[in-house]
């Protein structure tokens, strides 16, 4: 029963589940990772907004004594944000899965922190700079000379309040989560604005283009709400396994259907990936038992058939001028028959069929502590396919050349047989 074997081995649940638990810690780690960058990202841009506040602020708390623990809250906020950029350029992959998360959650406090602080001075920055104003405008009358800027000393006309408050609108609206599009759009809107010169014209243009947009965004902050953290494990899900398979990366922008379609993809590609890590694993398991077992690997190569078909094989040397010739296939199937080494294209000779057939024996007696071995890392048979007996008709010579050799392997001699006890596979003897 050793002529040549063809088998497809499948995983065990409890090893199929390991394999999924560690592949799942993995891509939970780089999204960490990705979260983080995104992060300090976001600090950079709140942080340079925050210190545009502290300007008004500022001369606020000097010029007229309030504002002292908004002043306090803006530096807090500022220190905090230099702090966690520093500690954050540190991390890496390396730190584990459970320190990033605990990291990128305190990173998050900081961040909303910074973002309230931000939204509540841009709400009251027309306030506070009407309150400078009139303080200006009363130094001035007692006759103090102060270089100050002019939106500050000069009071706004209706219009100019109108837009100002549109601006500030659309500012608090795009400070929260909205899409890029969105966003897009409330540049524009507040481009078109500025560009009014009518006080009765810039009253409609609220009511039919800024609130519609901002009920819109307001439609589209409460499905975030509700789906953007699945949307956001799924887009991460496709992405590591886009990379994974060596397909293109995609972005996704959130909606109802990027996620609905996210969900079909992800699927797909999580099976795609889990039958080829299993595939991997089989093969890794094979290569470590017939290692284990005292066979060395001496050369491999990588085949397309005109039809497309791939495999892949990896010679064992099992004695002196002959190795086990293991195959993979893209379908599972793993073969391995023995054979006789030389440097061309030949047919046995009838001695060396001989020879072969006597090695097919010996093998013989061993492949069933290969399939134990195999079993015990969670790699089980699923279905067999040959198991062909020892017999000269399935002899056969090994080209090695059409191989990437690692070791330089023994062409087969038929002179005289090697005694089994120099054979370098002693250790599979134990």
């Amino acid at each position: 029963m050793s002529g040549p074997k063809s088998a497809r081995y499948t995983l065990t649940p409890e090893q199929r589940r390991i394999l999924a638990e560690a592949r799942e810690r993995e891509r939970k780690t780089k999204r960490e990772l990705d979260k983080l960058q995104q992060h300090r990202g976001e600090l950079a841009t709140l942080k340079e907004r925050l210190s545009t506040a502290t300007t008004s602020i500022d001369m606020l708390v000097d010029r007229i004594g309030d504002g002292n623990e908004v002043q306090r809250s803006i530096q807090n906020s500022i220190s905090q944000i230099e702090t966690i950029i520093q500690e954050s350029a540190g991390l890496s992959k390396q730190r584990g899965l459970e320190k990033l998360q605990v990291f990128n959650s305190k990173v998050k406090t900081v961040e909303e922190v910074a973002r309230k602080i931000v939204a509540q001075y841009e709400s009251q920055s027309n306030e506070i700079n009407a309150v400078l104003s009139k303080n200006i405008e009363d130094s001035i009358t007692d006759g103090m000379l102060i270089r100050i800027d002019d939106e500050i000393v000069n009071p706004q006309s209706y219009l100019e309040s109108q837009i100002a408050k549109i601006k500030d609108t659309l500012h608090e609206i795009q400070s929260s989560n909205v899409s890029s599009d969105l966003q897009k759009e409330g540049i524009i809107i507040l481009e078109r604005a500025q560009r009014i010169t009518d006080d009765s014209f810039i009253d409609n243009y609220y009511a039919m283009t800024v609130l519609p947009y901002i009920k819109r965004c307001k439609a589209y902050e409460e499905q975030i709400k509700e789906y953007g953290e699945e949307f956001d494990e799924l887009a991460s899900k496709h992405r590591y396994y886009s990379e994974y398979l060596g397909m293109p990366v995609i972005s996704f922008t959130f909606s109802m259907d990027s996620l609905n379609s996210l969900r079909r993809e992800v699927a797909e590609l999580e099976s795609q990936s889990a039958k080829i890590e299993e595939q991997q694993y089989i093969s890794e398991s094979l290569n470590q038992v017939m290692r284990d077992m005292g066979y060395n690997v001496v050369g491999s190569r990588e085949v397309v058939k005109k039809s497309g078909r791939k495999f892949r094989n990896e010679l064992y040397h099992f004695s002196e001028g002959s190795v086990v010739n293991v195959t993979y296939a893209a379908n599972g199937q793993i073969s391995m028959e023995l054979g006789g080494v030389d440097t061309c294209d030949r047919e046995p000779s009838e001695e060396e069929s001989s020879v072969l057939c006597d090695e097919m024996v010996e093998f013989c007696d061993e492949f069933p502590e290969i399939e134990r071995r195999l079993k015990e890392k969670g790699v089980v048979l699923m279905n067999r396919i040959s198991m062909l007996p020892p017999a000269e008709e399935y002899t056969q010579i090994i080209n090695v050349s059409d191989f990437n050799m690692t070791e330089k392997v023994d062409v087969l001699e038929t002179a005289s047989k090697k005694q089994t006890e120099t054979r370098k596979q002693v250790l599979r003897k134990e």
